[in-house]
């Protein structure tokens, strides 16, 4: 009876605590959040729990060469730390943490705020739970992660993971979500405001259903778990295999599962150890299928992701699944595919498991000597490098921002530059204020020809390094004399004058979309919001690509092609109407589309991409010399081969005394209709002939 009043008191006393910081931060969605799962198992001797060495030890307790964790945490900011009997190079006793400890807990939430994590998924274990020592610990992590949760103002949800469950626990479950449920207000937003919402109700997740690796519970146990949660008012969130949709693999091969999955709210995925950096593009396609599934069944869907893999002191150095995290280029590989592909929300496995070296809270880069091995952060990198990177991620996935290259958060190839999306047809400006800016179409998966293109972007950039993503400038929908089926917005282009912008987009006006192309044009008093569609300019041919250049005398030129076809004329000054008629631009070899048009120590120089297919190999990137900005064109060869993708379309900027070539690929789906917009740097002869250009991956 002391033991429980004792309990009673703390949790009484935390929801004093929780009402009288109501009013935080409320999260009423899943959607537009990154959230992790909260492992919360390790104990120490002396920590008050009275389990010992729990997580950290091996077969032999813990001591070299006995232990389950690969990866030493970085222990500089925790309050109470607790000596082990492992060693530095320089003799110097390494320090764990506890979880039990709520200072521990806190210093985790803290770090959540600070680097822009959204919050995390609290496991409750049944096998622990069951038990009276298991079930005190984990219900005073919980509670520090409450209380914590709450003072940074993180999003937090309970997680049950059903691995080891035995028939009949099932109402175990339901009962501590029950009384979980009541001692933390969770169906009383405004006094536990940090607990998350999902579909106007708290949300609970179930993880280990499908599985095919002879668990003793099974569809039957689950379906009375959802029925019994949706029951007591919550929405649900279910934790499945990869295999879930094909229902083979890692997957129990009953149908009964997708109709689990559709009475559910969100589906997780489990992807741990599935692939590496180099086999992930198959998975991301799987990903696109899932989501695809998702949404036509009215699921919502959130793609795993994980920095890298090791258990070798778990399981054996013989035995270690070894998945490097390549400073980090893994994650943010997994991270912004799972963006492009769609995702509304990401789970990240995990916040603090470090026993599988899946962690992605600090570790350290200095570890331990001895029998037992374990792996260090990588040299270059930082022991918080990891929660930068899913704080980026975050920022992308809600559109506050984009960082799609630095070189301190992703050490791989610069190009693709924008990779949290699809996008193709790069039209790069420097205006006014100094900064580039980069127009560029919109590849929707899943791919279907060009036909789905639509809500352009802008991104811009003060040093080629750091790019921002401004959102969406306009769609199909905002056009009033569009095609009433929408799509078909493609490459399009922008131009300054008087202190207007002018957005220029090619769009059918019927179903018939071929033959009935025209120019739009939308205006706005800034570089990259606020357009509106004031019109189409009239008398041009039903052509593509328009490219707008105004000359240092003032005069605005317009272009547009297809079909071998490229012409060009002037603009009036209000730059929505032709000043005379459209003509032919003479001299250009084997035009094909995608206009552009620069000038370069006083001559104008016309790029374009040419026919050029060899079953293999697509459009080349071709140009022309003139005097005139209309011609006549002397023809000067390629200056850039072909991609990997079906189509190429470029333009050529000068920005801060260097000049860049702009283009797509599709090095990032592998399918010519979900292109990536790529940047290299473009150097001239002494005759004002154009270099190749080295494309860089």
């Amino acid at each position: 009876m002391v033991k429980r009043f004792d309990w009673l008191l703390v949790y009484l006393l935390f929801s004093i605590g929780v009402m009288a910081q109501s009013g935080g931060k409320q999260y009423n969605s899943y959607k537009g959040l990154v959230m992790a799962g909260y492992q919360g198992w390790f104990n120490t001797p002396g920590d008050g729990s009275g389990r010992g060495w729990h997580h950290y030890n091996g077969r032999n307790g813990f001591r070299p060469g006995s232990c389950s964790v690969d990866l030493w945490p970085e222990v500089s900011e925790y309050k109470k730390l607790y000596k082990t009997e492992f060693s530095f190079a320089d003799g110097k006793p390494a320090y764990v943490f506890s979880s039990h400890d709520e200072s521990t807990v806190d210093v985790h939430f803290r770090w959540m705020k600070e680097y822009g994590l959204d919050g995390v998924f609290m496991q409750r274990f049944i096998t622990e739970i069951r038990n009276e020592s298991g079930l005190k610990h984990f219900n005073k992590v919980l509670n520090s992660a409450m209380k914590s949760a709450n003072k940074y103002e993180r999003a937090i949800c309970v997680m049950y993971d059903l691995s080891g469950m035995q028939p009949g626990e099932e109402r175990l479950l339901l009962k501590d979500i029950a009384e979980i449920s009541e001692r933390y207000s969770l169906k009383d937003h405004a006094k536990n405001p940090s607990y998350l919402y999902h579909n106007g109700k708290p949300l609970v997740t179930v993880w280990g259903v499908g599985f095919n690796d002879n668990r003793r519970y099974g569809l039957k146990e689950v379906a009375h778990i959802i029925d019994g949660l949706k029951s007591q008012g919550f929405s649900v969130m279910l934790g499945v295999p990869t295999q879930w949709r094909a229902l083979e693999g890692d997957t129990e091969s009953d149908p009964r599962l997708h109709e689990l999955i559709r009475k559910c709210d969100i589906m997780m995925p489990w992807f741990v150890g599935r692939y590496n950096e180099t086999t992930y593009p198959k998975y991301q396609k799987l990903v696109e299928e899932d989501i695809q599934w998702a949404k036509k069944n009215q699921v919502d869907y959130a793609p795993l992701v994980f920095p890298g893999f090791s258990w070798g002191n778990l399981k054996g150095k013989d035995h270690n699944s070894f998945i490097p995290r390549n400073k980090g280029s893994f994650l943010w590989t997994q991270l912004t595919g799972a963006i492009r592909a769609g995702a509304e929300m990401i789970y990240v496995a995990m916040f603090d498991e470090i026993d599988e070296g899946t962690a992605i809270f600090k570790c350290a880069q200095k570890v331990p000597v001895g029998k037992s091995t374990f792996v260090p952060i990588e040299e270059g990198v930082e022991s918080d490098h990891y929660l930068k990177l899913v704080g980026e991620a975050a920022k992308i996935l809600r559109k506050e921002k984009a960082i799609a290259y630095n070189t301190k958060l992703n050490p791989a190839g610069p190009n693709p530059f924008i990779r949290h999306m699809y996008t193709a047809d790069p039209s790069a400006h420097v205006w006014k204020d100094g900064r580039l800016y980069v127009y560029a179409s919109h590849d929707i998966a899943p791919p279907r020809g060009c036909d789905l293109m639509d809500r352009y972007h802008v991104f811009s950039t003060d040093d080629m390094i750091n790019w921002t993503d401004h959102g969406e400038i306009l769609s199909s929908e905002q056009v009033p004399w569009g095609r009433k089926e929408g799509g078909f917005m493609w490459a399009p282009d922008c131009a300054y004058r008087n202190g207007t912008y002018y957005f220029y987009f090619p769009h059918p006006s019927e179903t018939d979309w071929n033959d009935s192309w025209k120019i739009g044009v939308a205006t706005s008093n800034k570089p990259a919001e606020g357009f509106k569609v004031q019109g189409y300019i009239e008398g041009m041919d039903p052509m593509i690509d328009p490219c707008v250049f105004v000359d240092d005398d003032g005069q605005a030129y317009i272009y547009n092609g297809g079909g071998g076809i490229c012409k060009g004329g002037k603009l009036k000054d209000n730059m929505i109407e032709l000043d005379g008629t459209m003509r032919t631009m003479e001299g250009l070899v084997d035009f094909h589309e995608a206009t552009w048009i620069h000038k370069h120590n006083g001559k104008y120089y016309l790029s374009y991409s040419d026919n050029h297919d060899d079953g293999e190999k697509h459009n080349r990137m071709c140009y022309a010399i003139s005097d005139s900005p209309l011609g006549p064109w002397e023809y000067k060869g390629i200056y850039m081969e072909p991609t990997d993708s079906y189509t190429n379309h470029g333009s050529i900027v000068e920005f801060k005394g260097q000049w860049y070539s702009f283009y797509h690929n599709s090095a990032l789906s592998g399918q010519d209709w979900l292109r990536s917009i790529c940047v290299d740097k473009l150097y001239y002869n002494p005759d004002g002939t154009i270099k190749m250009v080295k494309q860089t991956k």
